[in-house]
């Protein structure tokens, strides 16, 4: 039973050790994949470089809820808008999709995935629900890459009494303090300021 012992213990130290010298092989490999197709944050996506284009940036309407279609949701909001609504603005100048902006989804339970928030041809438009509550995600988009995301459950009965401007602001703001202050930044408790 004792040299059973060694031997199995002899097999197992082998195969950890082969398993040791494959592993950052594999880790590599799999990182040169996950690199390439990568479409998100990147480190020059700071607190300090989105902030001052927060107010101003054009928030894209998909969904709704009842009585509440995507039009009538981005009317409610400062910079508020849907594709048709900015394509007919813009007179073909440009499309929405390719601007950073945000995009705004309202009880968005259309199957969506975070690498998909700023790819809005996958959207199911003018969807409109009847429920209690909303789930509505609000994604920081640099054309069709993603910065950050943010979701929130909100009452409908409050979109519908108070509009969604105070829902918009607070989520930019969630938004903002998603993303890093960057390397360069030393905060005040350690003598910046």
């Amino acid at each position: 039973m004792y040299a059973n012992f060694n031997t199995r213990l002899a097999r197992g130290v082998k195969a950890s050790r082969v398993a040791m010298a494959i592993m950052p092989l594999a880790l590599f490999l799999a990182g040169c994949s996950g690199t390439l197709q990568t479409r998100s944050a990147t480190p020059h996506d700071t607190f300090f470089r989105w902030k001052p284009q927060m107010e101003t940036l054009p928030i894209e309407v998909h969904g709704g809820i009842e009585r509440l279609g995507p039009d009538d949701i981005a009317r409610q909001i400062p910079h508020g808008t849907t594709a048709l609504q900015y394509a007919r603005a813009a007179d073909g100048q440009g499309k929405l999709a390719t601007i950073p902006r945000i995009v705004l989804y309202v009880d968005s339970e259309q199957g969506l995935v975070s690498e998909t928030y700023c790819d809005t041809s996958q959207a199911v438009q003018s969807v409109t629900t009847d429920g209690v509550e909303s789930h509505v995600v609000a994604a920081l988009c640099d054309g069709p890459r993603l910065i950050d995301s943010t979701t929130r459950d909100v009452r409908n009965a409050s979109i519908q009494s108070d509009g969604m401007a105070s829902i918009v602001k607070s989520m930019k703001r969630r938004l903002l303090y998603g993303l890093s202050a960057g390397d360069h930044v030393v905060p005040a408790e350690y003598g910046n300021g």
